[in-house]
């Protein structure tokens, strides 16, 4: 066998694995009050278009839903303080933070809030439903990023930083950086990645 058909054979063996291996996160969440039928729509499509390269699929799951037998990968329970709702008068913000993670003796937990108040007060009370879920799912897709990667630290670019501007949380082009994404691989994944994991990480 040539060199060559080696070498074809082997990218279509990893490419195929890649693909088998996609992982399902089942996302439970509480409701978002006062969240809209597009803003939401916008939000989950946003959020399965940042983890795809990671080979993850979103499965939304409400809190009552869950039934015994069920068998997801991955597990990460969600929920939204305040109102999701622009049209509401905001509180008073008490916090800088868009979303936080629970983080218990350096040990990343399956647990984040999202602060919608706070999410809509940068995005501004007039922001369009599509606009608001794809910031939504952004912020989401960050915590995310902790739950799964296992870690608290940031990078320097992307999604996985540790601030967003509101141009991050509005334009239309925004995603992880590759060294993000292969954290958020399985280890067998992400070591037949061609991306080097060096450059970058901190």
């Amino acid at each position: 066998m040539s060199l060559t058909l080696r070498a074809t054979l082997l990218i279509f063996i990893i490419s195929v694995s890649v693909h088998a291996e996609n992982r399902t996160l089942a996302l439970y969440s509480g409701p978002a009050r006062g969240l809209d039928a597009e803003s939401s729509l916008a939000m989950r499509a946003e959020l399965q278009r940042l983890l795809e390269p990671a080979g993850l699929d979103v499965v939304w799951q409400a809190a009552p839903e869950r039934r015994y037998g069920q068998d997801f990968d991955l597990v990460a329970v969600a929920s939204f303080d305040g109102s999701c709702s622009p049209a509401e008068v905001l509180p008073p913000i008490s916090t800088a933070s868009l979303a936080d993670t629970v983080i218990t003796d350096g040990r990343v937990l399956p647990f984040f809030h999202i602060d919608c108040p706070r999410l809509i007060q940068m995005l501004g009370s007039q922001v369009a439903p599509s606009v608001l879920g794809r910031a939504l799912g952004r912020v989401i897709a960050h915590e995310l990023y902790h739950i799964v990667a296992h870690t608290p630290e940031h990078q320097d670019s992307g999604v996985a930083k540790a601030v967003f501007s509101i141009s991050d949380l509005k334009n239309s082009r925004f995603a992880f950086d590759s060294w993000s994404i292969d954290r958020m691989r399985p280890p067998a994944i992400a070591n037949s990645s061609t991306v080097s994991t060096e450059a970058g990480g901190r």
